[in-house]
């Protein structure tokens, strides 16, 4: 099965695409990052008495953040499903690329 030839406006819809996935790799770093500082991080360092008690109260700021950036990732993920499978009446770039990609 050869794909099809892409335009100018398929090329636009691919450039949507990678851009999404690049956000959605972005959101999930901030997510491992502010999740491991609240939940790993900061707890060790008060306990080691590297930091005062008072950055225990912080660790829910850290675990907000953490709530947020997945929910940024959702957000981007169902933009990349929605421009890569279900745009145009359900016929996507990757539907218009390869006709049968489900095969």
């Amino acid at each position: 099965m050869d794909p099809a030839h892409l335009g100018a406006a398929e090329w636009a819809e691919v450039g949507k695409l990678v851009t999404n996935l690049w956000f959605m790799v972005g959101m999930i770093v901030l997510f491992a990052t502010n999740m491991l500082i609240g939940h790993v991080f900061v707890p060790s360092l008060v306990a080691s008495r590297h930091l005062p008690e008072s950055f225990e109260r912080m660790r829910g700021v850290f675990y907000a953040l953490a709530i947020i950036s997945f929910a940024v990732f959702v957000f981007f993920l169902i933009r990349t499903i929605d421009v890569a499978v279900l745009a145009n009446d359900g016929n996507g770039i990757v539907d218009r690329f390869y006709p049968k990609f489900w095969i």
